[in-house]
């Protein structure tokens, strides 16, 4: 099984948790990125919050190269407004997931992971979407059974 684990982070929480997955999976590690710049919490609240507002789907400057080849993606993203940032819909919508299995990480000091679960079904059309983890201090053995490895 071949596994990508493509994730956005803004202030590098969900970059450690795709390094940590990586760690446990072997996987190919892609860095989500857009031509904004987010900047601080503050900033990317705002932003992100008006992207939602106009339903905006901002650019991503990073592309997967042979990305049929993964049969499981691991995507992560911190939780913005409760679900998952908009950049993440622009990802998703460059590339075929019918047929994948989808992994969905998640980072938050406070949000949950079900609403971002939800949108990733509805984005990533055709894949087999697993339950939502929201990466919070859990054991590799934890990671691992999340995984069912």
């Amino acid at each position: 099984m071949k596994t990508l684990i493509a994730y956005f982070s803004l202030s590098g929480k969900t970059k450690n948790a795709a390094e940590k997955l990586q760690s446990l999976t072997g996987g190919d590690l892609f860095e989500i990125k857009g031509e904004k710049n987010y900047g601080s919490y503050f900033k990317a609240i705002a932003i992100g919050g008006k992207e939602i507002a106009t339903g905006e789907l901002p650019k991503v400057t990073t592309h997967v190269k042979g990305f049929e080849a993964y049969d499981r993606i691991l995507l992560g993203f911190p939780v913005w407004y409760g679900s998952c940032p908009r950049i993440i819909r622009s990802f998703a919508a460059e590339y075929d997931f019918s047929g994948k299995d989808v992994y969905v990480f998640c980072t938050s000091s406070a949000s949950g992971s079900k609403k971002s679960e939800e949108t990733v079904k509805e984005i990533c059309g055709g894949a087999s979407v697993r339950s939502a983890l929201r990466i919070s201090g859990q054991s590799d053995d934890e990671l691992k059974a999340w995984l069912g490895e």
